[in-house]
């Protein structure tokens, strides 16, 4: 099994050993422990982020699909008023 050594402040030891202590556990496993639960944890923060995003996106989609078809009925009621507003300028001449 590969090996790895840290070198930490004093503090840092003193508060593994002691958190190690309460557990009935040794500093080394405390130490793969964290290092364990920190590269879970980072891969559920970005599954958790890219979730966020997508359905981020998803709202966005159907906001812009919402502008789009307000912007088709407005422009089709700008239309509908000039081809009237054509019709009343033949019948006045």
């Amino acid at each position: 099994m590969p090996t790895i050594h840290l070198s930490i402040p004093e503090w840092m030891y003193d508060e593994l050993k002691r958190k190690a202590e309460d557990m009935g556990i040794q500093v080394t496993d405390l130490v793969k422990f964290y290092i364990k639960e920190g590269i879970e944890g980072e891969t559920k923060s970005q599954q958790k982020d890219s979730t966020q995003v997508e359905e981020s996106i998803t709202f966005l989609e159907a906001k812009v699909a919402q502008l789009d078809a307000l912007l088709g009925e407005v422009m089709k009621r700008l239309k509908e008023e000039d081809e009237e507003d054509e019709e009343v300028e033949i019948k006045e001449s």
